[in-house]
């Protein structure tokens, strides 16, 4: 949107999406702590939206459209040039088909040990880059990368996915531990549009000036993979999943991925002592927009405290997204199998 013009132009569609709840994308609930990142729009803001757009989306007083004045960014990368860019090898994406995922791994030419503080992928064309997961390996790794899988022997870097593009800079005081000798494994999802075409990614790494105290991890809470079985036609087909920590930790953000049956996820956590707090909870989820929420304080979860998801698929002929209401869903890597995965991001205390 570059000028008022553009937006009142648009501000029927605005209305629509709001009324129906379409956007703001993953219906966060505002009632279940709050997350830097999320895309809030309380009563108040949606009555006084709705009403400017009603009233024909008249322009403010000011001589000058303000959006006119919106400079593009001077560079592709957020927080500037990185210290160091992996590039991915080229993969040439044909016109039609199914592809399975693209694993690459790329030895890192790093003489020292260094600390990441903060990541960016670059896509090279969005169009067909659905998604990708990267971790740091050791340079003789040779396992697959399975989505929903963690492993002792490597550590979950990042991800690009729809809602999931921007810059990450790690929280405070916390990096990511990159040894020498050691690579960059990707998982990369590919899908068609009808035109062959040419992915070129790139994974910007800034480092850290000094070693932070603690290291940053993420753990891949899942309900076991290809044990997924959804019936035809369920509305509200529940699943769950659990995983307790041994140590005590800062809870720093959560993300829950499903498919296109996705319905609703919410986490929580029991404690040693037996209480229980909800953590994030999505009621309407929405497969096109998987960020990762940040907790704006993050939470301390003493040894012991086990984290619980909790969620539903809809099957059925209800969900507009269901490419085919008839079907058993399994397990699966592909968009129209499904996942259960809750992703837990956090440091560990040393306590």
């Amino acid at each position: 949107m570059d000028s008022h013009i553009m937006v009142q132009g648009w501000s029927p569609m605005m209305k629509e999406v709001m009324m129906t709840k379409r956007m703001p994308p993953a219906q966060v609930d505002p009632n279940v702590n709050y997350f830097t990142n999320a895309r809030y729009m309380n009563a108040n803001e949606l009555q006084t939206l709705v009403h400017w757009i009603d009233a024909g989306s008249p322009r403010g007083v000011s001589e000058v459209d303000p959006l006119t004045l919106i400079e593009p960014p001077e560079s592709v990368w957020e927080l500037g040039e990185p210290d160091y860019i992996v590039e991915v090898p080229a993969f040439t994406v044909p016109a039609t088909g199914v592809l399975d995922y693209e694993n690459v791994t790329i030895n890192l030419p790093f003489e020292d040990d260094v600390w990441v503080k903060s990541v960016q992928h670059l896509p090279g064309d969005r169009r067909v880059l659905h998604h990708l997961l990267s971790y740091i390996v050791p340079a003789d790794y040779a396992e697959e990368i399975v989505e929903g899988e963690t492993d002792n022997y490597r550590e979950f870097l990042e991800g690009y996915a729809p809602g999931k593009d921007e810059a990450v800079t790690y929280p405070k005081n916390t990096g990511m531990f990159v040894p020498r000798g050691s690579a960059v494994q990707m998982s990369l999802h590919y899908t068609t549009f009808g035109k062959e075409t040419t992915d070129s990614t790139k994974l910007g790494l800034y480092f850290a000036d000094e070693k932070p105290e603690f290291q940053y991890s993420t753990y891949s809470l899942s309900h076991g993979g290809r044990n997924i079985e959804i019936p035809p036609g369920a509305v509200d087909h529940q699943m769950s999943a659990s995983y307790a920590f041994e140590d005590e930790v800062m809870l720093h953000g959560l993300r829950p991925h499903m498919h296109y049956r996705g319905k609703r996820m919410r986490f929580s956590v029991v404690y040693p002592d037996g209480s229980k707090d909800q953590i994030i909870n999505v009621p309407d989820y929405n497969f096109a927009w998987q960020p990762t929420y940040r907790l704006s304080e993050p939470m301390l979860l003493p040894a012991g405290s086990r984290v619980m998801i909790e969620g539903a698929f809809d099957n059925s002929q209800y969900n507009l997204g269901n490419p085919d209401p008839a079907a058993v869903v399994r397990g699966g890597a592909q968009s129209w199998d499904e996942m259960f995965i809750g992703y837990l991001s956090y440091n560990k205390t040393g306590k």
